[in-house]
């Protein structure tokens, strides 16, 4: 009786149809992957904003309350990481500790109250009342005022709904 060997693996063909449709897929996932990848930094950056907001917010309640003001005035923008007027840039770190991984922590501050922050790194950059978006990232990264007027709610909006409603 005579036993036959059976030749064991794939073939070469079969192998390079596998490699084929490994790299269709590749090419249409990477991009979308790159996509996601993108969101989630500006997601972050949005959520240091809203970290330094609070802490700003809290430091000027602080300081208020020693009977201090910021900058000689109660309006205006200030560089969270460098203005330290009545201590300002020690108490914001105080309460947002990865302040000094940021290139960029700015914040407008309204009499004695924070209306808007914004913040970035080399790459991305988030705001808050208003967040960054993937389309606009670049312009909170530069924590310039037209940054800041970018991230400060629109108060008047809302108003003029609530009188609205109030008076029909």
């Amino acid at each position: 009786m005579k036993t036959r060997k059976t030749a064991k693996g794939f073939t070469l063909v079969e192998l390079i149809v596998v490699i084929a449709i490994i790299g269709v897929l590749a090419a249409i996932l990477v991009p979308s992957m790159l996509g996601y990848v993108k969101k989630s930094k500006v997601s972050s950056m949005n959520a240091n904003a809203k970290s330094l907001f609070d802490a700003a917010a809290t430091a000027i309640v602080e300081i208020d309350s020693e009977g201090h003001t910021i900058s000689g005035d109660t309006n205006g923008d200030i560089d969270a990481k460098t203005d330290d007027t009545a201590h300002f840039k020690t108490k914001v770190a105080q309460f947002f500790a990865d302040i000094q991984q940021l290139t960029v922590a700015k914040v407008r501050v309204k009499d004695m109250a924070v209306v808007a922050a914004v913040c970035g790194d080399a790459n991305y950059g988030g705001g808050y009342p208003v967040a960054a978006t993937v389309e606009n990232y670049a312009t909170f990264k530069a924590g310039d005022a037209a940054a800041l007027t970018a991230a400060a709610r629109p108060a008047t909006n809302n108003n003029q709904q609530q009188n609205q409603q109030a008076n029909p």
